[in-house]
């Protein structure tokens, strides 16, 4: 396990090593560090701005980071931008962000800016309300199928994603974080969520906890037909009993 110290000089350095890399324009701390918020769990997040090279770059500050006791990584992009994750020995997590120079500049509050020049961008907007229903619904479908054809772990499965999405699109309503989870223990009643956890694999409770859903998804719906039709999903269930 990590201590806060390893962390913070890990950071510092990274940061040295951005400073000397001449490759590096710009770098900045961005997550939880950047406001003040960051606590005993937090991990690294460190974004660099690239004016040449980059595959270069990335691939000798993926040296750098094994030598400093990474164990594994994980990749995830965003248009031009390569946001490498690293898993080091410690449990510590580091998120590099690769960011082309031309792109490279604060998407939202968590970004502090240490060296080199940044450009305007569009601020990260908050999920897409359709979107969300959307994802709820189809995975509705396939939870009630699921459920009929005796395939409890994967109507598990579905039943556990289409709650992700019905918690975020009350997180929407509520005006808290609705990504990845990060508003729900700010909202002022979870209770809402009270029996959306299966108890175990029996039909029967799989089918009692997608009626609760289909419930929630059915009161975050603006459009009525889309409202009756979820609504159908759940009595559909009822009546595999």
């Amino acid at each position: 396990m990590f201590t806060v110290s390893e962390r913070d000089q890990l950071r510092t350095d990274l940061v040295n090593a951005a400073d000397t890399d001449p490759r590096v324009v710009g770098a900045a701390l961005t997550g939880s560090v950047a406001v003040g918020r960051e606590d005993r769990w937090s991990d690294i997040d460190f974004a660099l701005s690239v004016d040449r090279e980059i595959d270069g770059v990335v691939s000798d500050w993926t040296a750098l980071l094994y030598a400093c006791g990474a164990v594994s990584h994980l990749d995830v992009r965003r248009g031009a931008v390569l946001f490498r994750v690293f898993l080091m020995r410690s449990t510590l997590q580091v998120d590099i962000a690769f960011w082309p120079s031309t792109e490279f500049g604060a998407t939202g509050p968590t970004f502090r800016l240490l060296f080199g020049e940044t450009n305007e961008l569009p601020q990260n907007s908050k999920p897409d309300r359709a979107e969300l229903v959307g994802l709820a619904w189809l995975h509705g479908l396939h939870a009630r199928s699921s459920i009929a054809r005796g395939r409890v772990w994967q109507a598990l499965y579905m039943i556990n994603n289409m709650r992700d999405h019905v918690m975020s699109l009350h997180c929407l309503n509520e005006g808290v974080n609705a990504v990845q989870g990060r508003g729900l223990d700010d909202l002022p009643d979870t209770g809402v969520f009270a029996g959306t956890l299966a108890l175990s694999t029996h039909p029967d409770e799989l089918r009692r906890v997608f009626e609760v859903l289909t419930g929630l998804l059915e009161a975050e719906i603006h459009d009525s037909v889309l409202a009756q039709t979820v609504r159908e999903l759940s009595q559909g269930a009822a009546a595999q009993r």
